[in-house]
């Protein structure tokens, strides 16, 4: 997979399996503003109509080091005879996810690329932990090819269109409750390719004020893979062993973002972002050769929105200082809905970051970002694997780097 990307994964720090680690330049304001800025090349991702402000050759590589801390403390699980064990330890492994956004300026046009990864999630409790036989070890890997191209049609108005390559893999491994009765193990895999679209309108209604109106589309995979069913052995079952196909949704997102130059040093940030996430209900995996269908993981999505402040401060002409607020607001609506794996709540975003222009040809952006997630909650029921009830307490450190070089 291109740069790396369909082998890295991690548990979101944005609603659901949503990724925004787009560039540090984002990070820094926690999203605000993102389709209205046109700061760099990553606007690729954000609203392809703010290609039009870059007015040369830009290349902008980033990357991003994800610390998460995501605990679970059991009140009083049931289930199966052998629904005993631990809390699962700290679950959500670190990572760090690379981006690339290059724009090329043609008169009124521009061309665009973008490389990145805008979902993924990874969940893996310790073995033997007491909520096996709901989820174990859940992992998402999604990479997204973005050519774009966007016309400036006036000093005031430009709009931008993007293509998108989606490739998907998809892990979830648990325990199950065979017959005699014993404790085998259940995995399921599974892969797709596909194809979305994004565009975007940039405005500037004020010299001092623009307006970024951003839409990326729904994306709909077919996931064909294989479940497979081994005994406590590890020997195959190989009556519950067969290839299977698996439909998810990755939902569509509608962005409305504002930047206003208050004066040469100050800048105010402002974004709404609305997420469909209720196309996501199950996950349900068929047998691919009789349609039957296995035990659905029910996830019970709802749609959601992300509220984002900021505030940017021109030092001098060679240092810009960021810092934003932003509340996200997760999928998830009870503790019944609430799944181990994806133990969603909603999340409070404190971030700083800092540009520095080294030249008029190298720029350099850093950020740090605190995520807490509010304490939630679970109490989900699943078909033969039981009630899980206990308490979550997640949080995250986000650190990212970003090189721009324009020519």
């Amino acid at each position: 997979c291109t740069a790396g990307l369909c082998s890295v994964s991690g548990q979101a720090d944005a609603a659901a399996f949503f990724l925004p680690y787009q560039g540090a330049s984002s990070i820094g304001n926690s999203l605000a503003g993102s389709a209205a800025l046109g700061e760099d090349a990553s606007t690729v991702y954000f609203n392809p109509a703010g290609m039009s402000r870059l007015q040369t050759r830009q290349v902008s590589i980033a990357g991003h080091y994800v610390d998460p801390t995501f605990k679970y403390t059991d009140t009083g699980s049931t289930g199966p005879a052998a629904f005993t064990g631990g809390n699962g330890g700290d679950f959500a492994p670190n990572t760090f996810l690379p981006t690339l956004f290059a724009v090329l300026p043609v008169g009124a046009w521009r061309f665009g690329l973008g490389i990145s990864a805008p979902f993924g999630s990874k969940t893996d409790y310790e073995a033997g932990w007491r909520g096996r036989f709901q989820a174990d070890f859940t992992d998402l890997r999604v990479i997204n090819v973005n050519p774009s191209v966007s016309y400036q049609f006036a000093d005031w108005i430009s709009a931008g269109v993007g293509l998108n390559y989606v490739r998907a893999e998809a892990e979830i491994e648990r325990s199950a409750l065979l017959p005699g009765p014993s404790e085998g193990r259940v995995r399921l895999t599974g892969e797709d390719s596909t194809f979305a679209y994004n565009f975007g309108v940039l405005i500037n209604p004020t010299p001092a004020t623009r307006v970024g109106i951003s839409y990326r589309s729904r994306v709909d995979l077919d996931l064909a893979g294989r479940q497979r069913v081994t005994l406590a052995s590890g020997a195959e079952f190989a009556a519950q062993t067969f290839d299977i196909r698996a439909d998810l949704s990755l939902p569509a997102m509608t962005a409305l973002s504002i930047v206003h130059d208050v004066n040469d040093r100050w800048a105010l940030l402002g974004d709404v972002t609305f997420y469909q996430w209720g196309v996501i209900q199950q996950l349900v995996p068929r047998n691919a050769s009789t349609g039957a269908a296995s035990a659905p993981l029910d996830l019970r999505f709802r749609d959601s929105k992300r509220i984002s402040a900021a505030l940017n401060y021109r030092l001098n002409e060679a240092w810009l200082l960021r810092g934003g607020l932003a509340w996200d607001q997760a999928p998830v609506a009870s503790a019944e809905d609430r799944t181990a794996n994806q133990p969603d709540s909603d999340r409070t975003w404190v971030s700083l970051g800092a540009r520095w222009d080294v030249s008029a040809a190298h720029r350099l952006d850093f950020a740090y970002a605190y995520v807490i997630l509010a304490a939630a909650s679970i109490n989900h029921t699943v078909a033969n694997a039981g009630t899980l009830r206990g308490d979550y307490d997640n949080s995250a450190h986000i650190f990212a780097a970003q090189y721009t070089f324009s020519w």
